[in-house]
């Protein structure tokens, strides 16, 4: 699935990042967030590392403050439900959660934004949003070879998986939270543009999920 050969190697890492590195964003493509050095499978103006997330080319407790990672979770395959031989090609939730644990520094924190499978369903269920949003959340967009989702996370999983790799003082740490925040959603038509809160909505169905690797 990938071409190792074409990745940057730790070596590249020691020699650039001598001091470590503060914050690193995994699999940012085209939206680099500000104030991190940005790691992607694929070249891109914005890409600093050139790796596969599921052998990060780094030490161990490398990254000293935050590893976040948005849209980037749903891309692995369940550790159990899947064969030996897909979770060989695509690699697994609980493998990429281990790899992440090793190279944060203990009191470092990763930060997971990801689908929220559960409150999909509960919005499909009542007719809130539309059918053709559950379809694009769970394949993911199509793009390109790594746009396909191979499994949707829900809050029990994250906390199953995150425990399971070391990590505590686990949070949902989703933004849109209480009722009367709830009740002013743009539920009938979430991904239209025009419409200045439509993120919001998205952001409802979205998994915020944050982990700490223990001191």
């Amino acid at each position: 699935m990938t071409n190792q050969k074409r990745f940057h190697s730790k070596q590249y890492v020691l020699r650039n990042y001598p001091d470590k590195i503060s914050k690193l964003d995994l699999g940012s493509g085209e939206y680099p967030e500000p104030g991190y050095t940005h790691l992607d499978i694929q070249t891109g103006k914005d890409v600093d590392i050139l790796a596969d997330i599921r052998w990060l080319p780094f030490p161990d407790n490398f990254i000293t403050q935050e590893i976040r990672a948005v849209h980037v979770m749903e891309h692995f395959c369940h550790p159990e439900f899947s064969s030996a031989a897909i979770q060989k090609q695509i690699g697994t939730t609980t493998s990429v959660l281990k790899e992440v644990y090793r190279v944060l520094s203990p009191g470092a924190r990763f930060v997971m934004v990801t689908p929220d499978f559960e409150k999909i369903s509960q919005s499909v269920a009542k007719n809130r949003i539309k059918l053709e949003q559950l379809q694009q959340w769970s394949v993911g967009g199509h793009r390109n070879i790594y746009d396909v989702h191979h499994w949707l996370w829900t809050k029990a999983d994250a906390i199953r998986w995150f425990t399971k790799a070391g990590f505590i003082n686990l949070e949902d740490a989703n933004p849109i939270r209480g009722w009367r925040k709830i009740r002013s959603l743009n539920w009938q038509d979430p991904s239209r543009m025009s419409n200045p809160s439509w993120h919001e909505t998205e952001w409802y169905h979205w998994l915020f999920f944050v982990g700490t690797k223990p001191n």
